[in-house]
């Protein structure tokens, strides 16, 4: 247009740096500061909920602890619902450092806005949809304690183990259904793991070092089988994801869980209701398309509120106990994968 070609401002290194140096540390910096202050919300809690840490594995004790200690804050109507949108924190640094274990990392619950796009939901429901034609077995024991419906676990995992392993949904199913389920993997390993990997390092830096070292021994143990598989080595952020329709409506604890680690929550789908709701805090969470919600699920009690109307598909990547336990204080060097 006008006959010349207008010519574009440096894209090196240096040229960024004079320009962020000229507008980002007076203008830039302050708008965005405004923009995420006015975007956040943070909640405090009174003391730390310590309900669930020490008891043994048991979803009717937790069901009871529900009903007689929280009766008041037992089903979705009673709790207070926190914003549909934006950033939500619930930190622990106001609390006494006493009455919190010293491996808790330093928020409860935080929920991300604008996590997922809408060309990743849109490929991830794609992907389910596939996995769902092929037809997959479930081969884990139903659990009542959490929903009527059962989660397909794909991935890595220790539970029940001594040592890391593929789980058995991951493998024991047909040609098709390990072709889908790798093509769903693949998906997440690419968009999702890189930014919770990025959530760990910015809000949780010591469980950051932590996972990483129980990560390199992951990668030593199972080194063949993610040469043959790769789609499953998400490379430390989480190991496994479970999968679902609809949501889990009994209050429960993430047993297999580390109380030290996030589980992360994501949905896809066209609904409304399905709120993450914990009695102990009081609280609801809305979940809707796009944002992530992570939680330390072996801490807090949890259920979904109803589904009322749509199709909503749960994902949640997490890290189990005892894999993360036994590579955690171990001498192997860290290998960080991109």
């Amino acid at each position: 247009m006008g006959g010349g070609t207008r010519k574009r401002g440096g894209r090196g290194e240096g040229s960024r740096a004079k320009r962020f140096k000229k507008w980002g540390d007076k203008k830039d910096m302050q708008k965005v500061e405004a923009v995420i202050k006015k975007g956040l919300h943070i909640h405090r809690i009174e003391k730390f909920p310590s309900d669930f840490i020490s008891i043994k594995r048991c979803g009717k004790t937790v069901r009871n602890i529900v009903r007689k200690k929280f009766h008041a804050t037992s089903t979705p109507e009673q709790l207070e619902t926190l914003p549909l949108e934006g950033k939500i924190l619930l930190p622990l640094d106001h609390l006494p450092p006493g009455s919190i274990p010293d491996d808790i990392p330093p928020y409860l619950i935080m929920r991300f806005e604008h996590f997922i796009t809408d060309e990743q939901q849109k490929g991830l429901r794609v992907r389910w949809d596939r996995l769902v034609a092929s037809q997959p077995k479930h081969l884990l024991k139903a659990d009542k304690n959490r929903s009527a419906t059962d989660a397909f676990h794909f991935g890595t995992w220790e539970v029940t183990g001594a040592c890391p392993r593929i789980t058995g949904e991951t493998e024991a199913q047909s040609p098709e259904a390990i072709t889908a389920i790798d093509d769903l993997m693949c998906y997440i390993k690419s968009y999702i793991a890189p930014k919770i990997a990025s959530v760990f390092k910015d809000h949780a830096p010591a469980q950051w070092e932590a996972i990483l070292r129980a990560n390199a021994r992951v990668q030593r143990e199972l080194e063949h089988q993610y040469l043959s598989r790769p789609s499953l080595n998400m490379g430390g952020p989480f190991f496994t994801v479970a999968a679902k329709e609809s949501g889990s409506g009994v209050v429960h604890i993430d047993w297999n869980d580390d109380r030290a680690l996030y589980a992360f929550i994501f949905a896809v789908g066209d609904w409304e209701g399905g709120e993450f709701c914990v009695p102990q805090l009081g609280i609801k969470i809305p979940m809707r398309p796009g944002q992530v919600i992570a939680v330390l699920a072996r801490v807090l009690a949890h259920f979904s509120a109803p589904v009322t109307t749509g199709r909503r598909i749960v994902f949640t990547c997490f890290t189990d106990h005892l894999l993360f336990r036994h590579g955690k204080d171990t001498d192997t060097p860290v290998v960080v994968l991109g």
